[in-house]
């Protein structure tokens, strides 16, 4: 086959749809030291290490502002890994709730088996939540041969393409212009550019959608498609090379593309 290797996300993209976990440890790290963050404020930096998330989401000004006026100074260093500290153990105990695979999953597990195609993740996990959410997910089928974290690259996470690169390497690739990246965050899609690779975002389930699969069940068809719309156009703009709606529409698009990098 012309395409080399897949490289997955986890949350949001194979498993946890709607990018639920981090999300829930998040608001309760900061609940427990009595700072509110909203759940845009959390997105905006989704699939970042989560130790640099959390040094995002306290440069945001209106946290700064919230912590000034509860502790009367700025977020410091040991601030950040207490508030790090937190979200780690409460996302390590909500885990496991949050590991089902996505729709589509199972279609394109058989179809990467069935192809031979190598596949394996690049994450913001850390190698203790992989050790969670991998055993859950091997028992649904999916077994990825590699799982690469910045503790693999020198703390160098995403958007930066050191982990995709690594991933690559482990797999054989030889040119990354024939490596696939799909994820479901803008820093995915970055990622990916930045390893030259072809970059694809999902829609459905994704963290740029940001909404549980029952709350999205619950919206019209009218109000579907335009938050549809309104993700790929986020996609787009951050010059992703492909958007699919779902994971189940992945297996036909790695064909395409097998014909098109073939010639």
């Amino acid at each position: 086959m012309a395409i080399q290797a897949v490289i997955f996300d986890w949350a949001g993209t194979t498993i946890d749809y709607g990018s639920r976990a981090p999300i829930v440890a998040f608001q309760a790290a900061f609940e427990n030291v009595g700072v509110t963050i909203t759940t845009a404020e959390i997105r905006r930096d989704m699939g970042l290490d989560k130790a640099q998330h959390i040094r995002k989401i306290m440069a945001l000004p209106a946290v700064q502002r919230d912590w000034q006026q509860r502790f009367h100074h700025l977020p410091a260093q040991a601030d950040r890994d207490e508030v790090y500290q937190q979200f780690r153990q409460i996302l390590l105990s909500s885990l496991p709730d949050f590991a089902q695979l996505k729709p589509g999953m199972t279609a394109v597990i058989d179809y990467l088996t069935a192809h031979k195609l190598p596949y394996g993740t690049t994450t913001g996990y850390d190698e203790a939540m992989l050790s969670i959410v991998r055993p859950i997910a091997a028992s649904q089928g999916y077994r990825p041969t590699i799982n690469v974290t910045s503790a693999q690259t020198q703390g160098v996470g995403r958007p930066a393409a050191a982990m995709l690169q690594l991933a690559s390497n482990k797999l054989a690739v030889t040119d990354m212009t024939k490596v696939v990246k799909v994820g479901d965050s803008i820093n995915d899609i970055l990622e990916g550019k930045n390893a030259k690779a072809i970059t694809i975002g999902v829609v459905d389930g994704s963290n740029l959608m940001g909404l549980s699969l029952a709350e999205f069940t619950a919206l019209t068809p009218n109000e579907q498609t335009k938050l549809r719309e309104q993700v790929s156009a986020q996609y787009l703009a951050a010059d992703a090379d492909y958007v699919i709606q779902s994971m189940a529409e992945l297996p036909a698009l790695l064909t395409k593309l097998n014909q098109t990098v073939a010639r």
